[in-house]
């Protein structure tokens, strides 16, 4: 399955579910040039916003996406110091693999994942919203990446966090919102496995509620 396929599959669940894409709200967090997935979306929603951190390619955002709001900022960042931050109904977080970010900080200090995201998602979702995020159940090389790992293994507070199931891991998320007074309304995964690698990404989607 290519990417493009996974997430045209992921647009027609949601469809299935009774999803109007053209009343959403969305925002696209680690956006790039928008190729990636964005463009493919960008004229079935009601509203685009658009977060890259790399100057290098607010051009081609706009280029490839004339009609969304670009900004140019620290995904991150925005959302864990913005008191004044938009809502949005549909929520994309194309997150990177590993660590990465402010590569002056201290590895242990960097970003990892979704994970320094997902736990404050509440700041910028309506009532009712969807969020759409990145799960990489087998990272590929593992080992070679200590850091990285470690992260893992606090976040999901398991020790065999190079093949996390698909049950461990809806109920995690499940569990994690409902922390943060989340409802999840309905969830599904799609396989964003490439060219048939171990290191399987996939889509997790989740509905939630504000309670």
């Amino acid at each position: 399955m290519t990417l493009t396929n996974a997430t045209k599959k992921v647009f027609s669940e949601l469809e299935k579910r009774g999803i109007t894409l053209e009343k959403l709200n969305t925002l696209e967090m680690f956006a790039r040039d928008g190729t990636w997935q964005t463009t493919f979306y960008a004229n079935k929603v009601k509203t685009l916003e658009v977060w890259e951190v790399d100057p290098i390619w607010e051009k081609d955002l706009e280029k490839n996406l004339p009609k969304a709001k670009i900004r140019i900022l620290d995904s991150i960042k925005n959302i864990q110091t913005n008191e004044k931050i938009s809502k949005f109904d549909l929520v994309m977080i194309d997150n990177p693999m590993n660590i990465y970010g402010d590569k002056n900080k201290d590895l242990k200090n960097m970003y990892c994942e979704h994970f320094d995201v997902i736990k404050n998602i509440y700041k910028i979702i309506n009532k009712k919203s969807i969020i759409i995020f990145n799960v990489n159940r087998h990272p590929f090389d593992y080992e070679k990446f200590p850091i990285w790992k470690n992260r893992r293994d606090k976040f999901y507070r398991n020790k065999d966090t190079g093949d996390l199931t698909q049950d461990f891991l809806f109920n995690f998320y499940e569990k994690l919102f409902k922390k943060i007074n989340l409802r999840t309304l309905f969830r599904f995964s799609i396989d964003r496995e490439l060219n048939n690698r171990k290191d399987t990404v996939y889509y997790f989607v989740y509905k939630l509620e504000k309670l």
